[in-house]
């Protein structure tokens, strides 16, 4: 399969944007509320339409094996890992291949890179390599390019080093950036054409704004970003279903970061996804009516 029709299950035909899930979290912090299922977390991307789930290896076979049927939802093999157990948090290890990626059918890889940190040499130079090979098989690479978090309260300096983060993405052979979201929509944009690489917004710690956060991804979106890299405010809030369908609208379907607010606390009058068991005794998704998003 060549790269660029990978690509194209990577991105919805008709917005041309991206809502990815990654849960790749576990390894870093330990079983955090929302990921201990990755079956239900499948579920929940097939009935939203998610372009993909990022994950580790162990975490993809584990949905794979469950009853649940991928039913359009990619998986992207994330490569990187460290935990806060150690005491160097920042330095990322690549714990998979580009080769494992091929032999689990993942229709991409993702590899971590901390910036600014003592060992981020390496990590770049892992980077590189990785895009190098996978480049070879036609397979997409996400780079997730990370800003020190005390970095991230300034303002001209720090959209400048996000949009240097964009651009080491580019030139070192990545086809997708995941970065932080600078504070303003003219810096957004800034950042966003440091490099002509589709660039997607991190959703970083949980926030307790929600408008707030919406309105964010709005400002991001407008300024040229390719969709959202969205985890913990995402699976760790008290309502994912309603989280995941706000997103998807602001995503898919332009709506405005206040229209999204409402309809993250309205109650749905959709029907729950459950199980049907079929004539072969495979589990199929049963949807609701539906397709905003198919």
């Amino acid at each position: 399969m060549s790269k660029l029709l990978r690509l194209s299950k990577i991105f919805h035909p008709k917005s041309g944007r991206a809502f990815m899930l990654p849960v790749d979290h576990g390894t870093t912090y330990g079983p955090l509320n929302g990921i201990s299922s990755m079956p239900a977390l499948l579920r929940m991307a097939n009935r939203f339409r998610l372009q993909a789930i990022i994950a580790h290896k162990g975490a993809i076979r584990r949905a794979l094996e469950s009853s649940e049927s991928p039913w359009g939802t990619e998986f992207i093999l994330h490569l990187s890992a460290s935990t806060q157990m150690s005491p160097d948090m920042s330095n990322k290890q690549i714990v998979s291949t580009v080769r494992h990626g091929l032999q689990i059918g993942a229709i991409g890889l993702s590899v971590h890179i901390n910036l600014g940190v003592p060992r981020e040499h390496e990590m770049l130079r892992d980077l590189g390599l990785i895009c190098d090979e996978a480049y070879a098989w036609g397979l997409p690479v996400l780079a997730m390019m990370n800003v020190p978090e005390e970095d991230l309260s300034g303002g001209a300096a720090v959209t400048n080093k996000i949009a240097h983060a964009v651009r080491i993405a580019g030139e070192l052979g990545a086809d997708l950036v995941k970065v932080q979201t600078p504070v303003t929509p003219q810096r957004a944009a800034e950042a966003v054409a440091a490099f002509n690489i589709p660039v997607l917004m991190a959703g970083g710690s949980s926030v307790g704004d929600k408008l707030a956060f919406f309105r964010g991804i709005r400002e991001m979106l407008d300024a040229g970003g390719k969709g959202l890299c969205i985890g913990r405010n995402l699976f760790e809030d008290s309502r994912p279903d309603d989280m995941c369908r706000a997103l998807g609208d602001l995503v898919h379907r332009d709506c405005s970061a206040e229209e999204a607010y409402e309809t993250y606390l309205a109650a749905s009058p959709r029907m729950p996804l459950i199980a049907k068991q079929t004539e072969h005794g495979i589990s199929a998704a049963q949807f609701d009516p539906w397709e905003e998003y198919a």
